[in-house]
């Protein structure tokens, strides 16, 4: 009875020994995190008996439960090393997964990203040339303004000799009768002279119409362009403003992720960098471009407030023409039947001294033939000189007709010098503060 409880024990010895070989094994085996879990000190101890290498049925008893608590006690450490395992292919999964994150970024959100930065670029070299574009119709705009004031006091100077002209027909016209009728020879040429230099100055006065007409197009349609510059602007804005919400979205996303390597760290932040300082760069651009815009844009309205005030004042300028016109045009008619009245009245002289030198070449037959032809020939002369008075009195109305038509024009000179040289004198005194602060700003 006694060997068979030596050999019982000593088989259960063994056991023990064997098992706890295997626990170091597997806690070898488990990795770092394995090895906290350390065998409690708690487990008795075997305790021969006094009687030497001879067990108990005692010891055997406590043998049999030590044994049981380690069943127990290494139940409890697989669990724990499946717990563990499970937490360790968890975080395998979550840093696969952000690498995946990673990489995507990389193939995708930083390609993307540079290719908004050139399209970026592009649109602020389109919105540049845009610019300079403006600058030069604007350039080309002051100097056809003062081409036409150079030819407005070309026209005025050639008024003045016009009038001055005139005046000396009409003084010579108003000297005498005869020496009228004598000057009046050589008037249709002038008269057909003054009618083309009307023409003339009409046709300019024409073109220039339509020079500002052509102005006027083409300031709406700069201004239909300024416009399309402050939509592309507020795009660039937007599309800024999304760039820069990106680069702080990678920024939390790259914070976030503790677990990358140094390199890819330091690459990203890197581009980063240069992302913000590209981002910054345009911003600049932008804001200059946004100051010349409005630069631009409060010059297009000044000259567009003073066109518009130049065509009210040139409205009312031919209002006033017209009027004047109409009252020419009665006083012309009323001129020209009281000049008919008169040549009929001169008719009908003409016609009774006829008659009385007839009756009395009758009554006075006894009168010699030479004073005969000398009554012929005064009746003849004083016919001749009704013609010529009603000739001098059509060609003197004529003359106070083309005398109201170049006053017409030279107060239509006069209202354009008003109102066009106050807008010209600004245009030079802006180009001389232009060249006097450097380079025309558009580069």
């Amino acid at each position: 009875m006694d060997a068979h409880h030596a050999s019982l024990g000593r088989r259960t010895l063994e056991e023990i020994r064997q098992k706890r070989a295997a626990e170091r094994i597997s806690k070898v085996s488990s990795g770092s995190d394995l090895t906290k879990a350390s065998i409690p000190s708690d487990i008795p101890v075997i305790r021969k008996s006094e009687s030497g290498n001879r067990l108990s049925e005692a010891d055997v008893s406590g043998l049999v439960s030590q044994l049981k608590d380690l069943q127990q006690k290494n139940a409890e450490l697989e669990d724990n090393n499946k717990i563990l395992s499970l937490k360790l292919q968890g975080k395998e999964a979550e840093f696969e997964t952000l690498q995946s994150r990673f990489n995507e970024l990389e193939q995708n959100t930083v390609p993307s990203l540079r290719k908004a930065l050139k399209d970026v670029a592009m649109e602020k070299d389109a919105a540049v040339v845009a610019r300079e574009d403006l600058s030069a119709q604007l350039r080309m705009l002051k100097k056809r303004l003062k081409e036409a004031e150079e030819e407005q006091y070309r026209a005025e100077e050639d008024a003045a000799s016009l009038r001055a002209e005139l005046n000396s027909m009409q003084q010579q016209a108003m000297n005498s009768a005869f020496g009228g009728i004598n000057s009046m020879g050589s008037s249709p040429d002038q008269v057909q002279a003054l009618e083309k230099e009307l023409a003339r100055l009409k046709s300019e006065l024409q073109q220039e119409s339509l020079l500002r007409q052509q102005e006027r197009r083409q300031l709406a349609e700069e201004q239909a362009r300024v416009s399309s510059l402050t939509s592309e602007k507020q795009e660039l804005e937007e599309r800024l403003t999304s760039i820069s919400q990106r680069g702080s979205e990678v920024v939390s996303e790259k914070a976030s992720r503790k677990e990358f390597s140094v390199e890819d760290k330091e690459k990203l932040e890197k581009q980063l960098h240069d992302l913000a300082v590209a981002v910054e760069r345009l911003e600049s651009s932008r804001q200059k471009l946004l100051m010349e815009i409005d630069n631009q844009s409060s010059e297009i309205e000044r000259l567009f407030e003073e066109n518009s005030n130049l065509s009210s004042s040139y409205q009312e300028a031919m209002n006033t023409a017209t009027r004047w016109e109409n009252q020419v045009k009665d006083c012309l008619k009323q001129n020209e039947e009281l000049r008919r009245v008169l040549d009929n009245l001169r008719t009908e002289q003409a016609s009774l001294l006829s008659t009385n030198g007839s009756l009395m070449l009758h009554k006075g037959g006894a009168i010699e033939t030479g004073s005969q032809a000398n009554t012929t020939e005064i009746l003849s002369l004083k016919g001749q000189l009704v013609q010529e008075q009603s000739r001098a009195d059509s060609l003197s109305a004529e003359v106070l007709q083309l005398s109201a038509r170049l006053q017409q024009a030279t107060q239509a000179y006069n209202s354009l010098a008003r109102i066009y040289k106050p807008v010209l004198r600004n245009i030079e005194s802006s180009l001389i503060k232009m060249k006097q602060d450097g380079s025309v700003t558009v580069q």
